[in-house]
């Protein structure tokens, strides 16, 4: 179905990125792709890859600029100071370097009807605001969490004076954008309350999945054996290694669970706190514990020899608003969640009884759960149905992508954008 209202062309600026692997760059890949089956002209902004290691990838480095294109869609890379982890100074030259080197494209490139920036980081958003002011183009601010608040809370900035700016300058970003999108109801309520966005001019896009890609598949023994679990009972966390999800519970439940021989934890993933996570587990001998390698690609591949996802976040205030965007996948999937955490995503889990809930950072409570969902794989199978069809109802990327096409389009009209859910 062709889209028919007023926006025909949109530049996606972002920082990351496909080929890069991480939530955001799938959800802005499924985006783009989305928006150009919607009939939209859809170009893509974005860095050398680099996430998550801080290396610029192989065939891009040395380079200032370059074009190439990704499902026939174009893309325009420009360099910037790779970096990683939690260095202050470091990460603020990454985030400013890209922040500088765009404007060239932005204020002299072809005009789009309408910018989308992913603002991560926030300043991501300034270049925006000035072709707003200087080319009269209008743009929506993108965040997918509550940035500022989780670096405040776990003092990752290191400068406690930088927190406050931040905030101001998200408020007066977000106040200024045509309209300001987020992935939860929460969000768009602390944004209404805490940045001065005013309620007409949110949208919502929530976290979704390419439900034709991800599907249920039969258990691959190729796959499970490339992968060492064997015929063991897998309990799979795929995603980005961070600080905010608290994955030590993760390596401390595995401690519990030594005495049983029949289960094994799969982590898949790269990040800052991969190597820690890896150390600690070789310190301490586990060998129910295995870290591997798969591309987003190969999701399905990997959720065929999951028997359910382990979803975990520390217990921050901010984070009790999110949804992860790692926890869809798997539903999609018809693999059942482990969700060790607060927030949007629980709530979901627990009212659809998709998986099982329990309290974040509490590595007895997370093995307990491992323990029971493995000795009743009549629960298991029907909390994956019950997914499966969660996903298919609302997960949706190709619904929710024409839904905020929508929205944002009564937006610019001057008309209520309806947005699902919300008061």
């Amino acid at each position: 179905m062709k889209h028919n209202g007023s926006i025909r062309n949109i530049l996606i600026l972002t920082q990351y990125y496909h080929p890069e692997p991480g939530a955001p760059q799938i959800r802005l890949h499924a985006m783009a792709k989305e928006l150009s089956e919607l009939g939209i002209k859809v170009r893509v902004l974005t860095g050398m890859p680099n996430y998550p290691l801080g290396r610029i990838f192989a065939g891009y480095r040395r380079k200032l600029h370059q074009r190439d294109t990704v499902d026939d869609i174009p893309v325009e890379r420009v360099w910037l100071y790779p970096a990683a982890g939690r260095g202050s100074l470091k990460r603020i030259v990454n985030y400013v370097s890209f922040t500088l080197a765009v404007m060239p494209s932005l204020l002299f490139g072809r005009r789009p009807d309408l910018v989308f920036v992913e603002a991560q980081p926030l300043t991501l958003a300034f270049p925006a605001w000035m072709l707003k002011v200087l080319r009269g183009v209008p743009y929506v601010y993108n965040t997918p969490d509550l940035q500022v608040e989780i670096s405040g809370e776990g003092k990752w900035i290191g400068m406690g004076w930088l927190i406050g700016l931040a905030k101001n300058l998200e408020g007066f970003l977000m106040r200024n954008a045509l309209s300001v999108t987020t992935v939860t109801h929460a969000f768009i309520e602390h944004f209404i309350e805490h940045r001065g966005v005013p309620r007409a001019r949110a949208s919502f896009l929530p976290n979704g999945a390419d439900i034709d890609l991800l599907r249920p598949l039969a258990r691959d023994p190729e796959y499970a054996q490339r992968l060492g679990t064997g015929d063991r009972t897998v309990f799979t966390y795929a995603g980005t290694h961070a600080h905010y999800q608290g994955l030590e519970v993760i390596v401390e439940a595995a401690k519990l669970l030594v005495d049983r021989p029949d289960i094994v934890i799969l982590m898949v993933g790269q990040g800052p706190v991969r190597a820690d996570l890896i150390q600690a587990a070789q310190a301490a001998g586990l060998k129910n514990i295995l870290f591997r390698e798969s591309p987003f690609e190969e999701m399905p591949r990997l959720m065929s020899i999951t028997y359910a996802s382990l979803v975990v976040l520390k217990d921050l205030p901010a984070a009790r608003k999110m949804r992860l965007s790692k926890a869809i996948p798997p539903l999609a999937c018809g693999v059942p969640l482990i969700y060790a955490g607060r927030g949007e995503s629980a709530e979901i889990v627990q009212t659809e009884r998709c998986g099982v809930v329990v309290e974040p950072e509490r590595a007895d409570l997370l093995a307990g759960a491992i323990r029971a969902l493995a000795d009743d794989p009549e629960s298991r199978n029907e909390m994956g149905k019950r997914g499966r069809s969660v996903a298919e109802r609302g997960f949706s990327w190709r619904f929710l992508v024409g839904d905020w096409v929508r929205q944002v389009d009564c937006i610019k009209q001057g008309e209520d954008p309806k947005v699902p859910g919300l008061p």
